[in-house]
């Protein structure tokens, strides 16, 4: 599988290209995405294009939110833009927007964003008539469902998250319990990961089930036997978390290149996710600025 890691600098963005990701994606602050974590000025997003161009590797940009009508013309002028600098593609959420680039006769690369919901391949032929070519699933989908999935909506790249790394506990674009970094109503006063608390209904208990490491090392292994595309690090505002959920990443997947097998893959994930640690790094949403000497892992 291929690596695809969201950047928000240029240091960034040149960090990860030259150690091992395969694709960087992300959003200008004028224009933003879904997340906060965006590049502050354009000529950086720019020259970080321009790296990735020279390097031979991949650029995407996010426009992976729900936007009044009044402004797809400034973001069509900026998606044109950027394809024009040698951008690859543009993450997409919202089907008014890709209806609007169609009829404008703008049709690049397009990829799903998390937030479309794809979980049949009626959605996915859907999105493909309007000219969507890779998608990003969601936590809840098993490599089962993804091979059924992808065998009735052909000619199509697949994205997951790494699930020992970025495991989702509830559905992204209907949970009704955002991030504190949210900017959805309530967000910033709900607790962290407020969707596994325990909520009543008709004197009933109800919660997202949690899965343990080799449950995860189980998925991860299958995403890889079936042929997903590209595992996905997504944009965050700490830095250092990054890299590091990128690294694990990195590691597991080449292990899995190199033919390991289930038992012992399952074992060395719940191992270095462990020993790695990944609390220490604070939550993702709080800014930490790039280490002078980035942690090696594995």
């Amino acid at each position: 599988m291929r690596i695809t890691v969201g950047v928000k600098s240029l240091k960034e963005a040149d960090y990860f290209l030259h150690n091992g990701a395969d694709e960087i994606h992300f959003s200008l602050k004028t224009v933003p995405g879904h997340r906060a974590a965006a590049f502050s000025n354009e000529k950086e997003l720019l020259d970080s294009v321009k790296l990735a161009i020279r390097l031979r590797k991949k650029t995407m940009l996010g426009l992976n939110a729900v936007y009044p009508r009044e402004k797809y013309p400034l973001l069509l002028r900026h998606a044109r833009k950027m394809t024009d600098h040698g951008l690859d593609g543009i993450i997409v959420r919202d089907p008014a927007l890709l209806e609007y680039f169609n009829t404008k006769k703008f049709r690049p690369y397009f990829v799903s964003s998390i937030l479309c919901a794809c979980f049949n391949s009626q959605a996915m032929e859907f999105y493909q008539d309007l000219g969507v070519r890779r998608f990003t699933l969601h936590s809840q989908i098993l490599p089962q469902d993804v091979k059924m999935m992808v065998s009735a909506a052909m000619k199509t790249e697949t994205v997951v998250f790494a699930p020992c790394i970025f495991l989702a506990a509830n559905l992204v674009p209907f949970c009704l319990c955002p991030y504190p970094e949210s900017r959805d109503p309530g967000g910033a006063r709900l607790p962290d990961h407020a969707c596994t608390l325990r909520y009543k209904c008709g004197g009933s208990d109800f919660r997202m089930l949690d899965s343990n490491l080799y449950f995860q090392a189980d998925m991860f292994y299958d995403f890889y036997g079936i042929g997903v595309h590209w595992l996905k690090v997504p944009r965050q505002m700490n830095t250092p978390k990054l890299i590091a959920d990128f690294k694990i990443t990195l590691f597991l997947n080449q292990l899995l290149e190199k033919g390991i097998d289930r038992k012992t893959f399952a074992v060395a994930v719940a191992e270095l996710v462990k020993r790695a640690d990944m609390n220490k790094y604070g939550k993702s949403y709080h800014f930490k600025p790039f280490p002078d000497k980035p942690e090696k892992h594995a």
